[in-house]
């Protein structure tokens, strides 16, 4: 792990240690839950997850337009704007977030996760090599091409929005 990326990483768990250090939480589960075996319980679920980018209109053109997702939100009041794509046919599932960013925090972290080659966000496929052709095709940079690594085949993109993007394909 790069340097930089082991503090980030090392203070990420110092604050979500930090969250719970302060008072004990007792979790209080119903009697049906706790009757079901871990693996068929609910649980949390991802319904969004945030990406930022240094232009919101570049950015929904790049990830509708190049990567084919769908646009499920795009709301505006005043100067924010609330800005969501989805994979496409899955309307209700997790969406990603394109949120500007215009919070010097935000901008810091996503310029030191690029100038270090991390990519912000990972998208699986199972076709590697057909999107990578495709998106190649629409002249898209890609910082490293489809690679064989440990169970998968990754390949890694610039998102012209600030952030590599990193596709992946597990191996069957």
């Amino acid at each position: 792990m790069r340097p930089l990326v082991s503090k980030i990483f090392a203070l990420s768990l110092l604050a979500a240690g930090a969250c719970g250090a302060s008072s004990p939480t007792t979790a209080t589960t119903t009697p049906e839950a706790a009757a079901q075996p871990a693996g068929l319980r609910k649980g949390l679920n991802i319904k969004l997850a945030t990406l930022y980018v240094d232009d919101q209109d570049k950015a929904l053109r790049f990830y509708t337009d190049v990567l084919g997702f769908a646009t499920k939100d795009d709301e505006r009041n005043g100067p924010f704007r609330w800005l969501t794509v989805t994979s496409p046919g899955d309307a209700d599932g997790t969406a990603l977030l394109l949120a500007l960013d215009d919070n010097p925090a935000a901008k810091a972290f996503q310029e030191a996760m690029f100038q270090q080659g991390q990519p912000a966000a990972m998208f699986f496929t199972d076709d590697l090599a057909g999107d990578y052709a495709r998106i190649k095709a629409q002249g898209v940079e890609f910082t490293m091409p489809p690679t064989d690594v440990t169970f998968a085949t990754i390949a890694t993109l610039n998102d012209t929005c600030g952030n590599l993007i990193q596709l992946t394909q597990l191996a069957r």
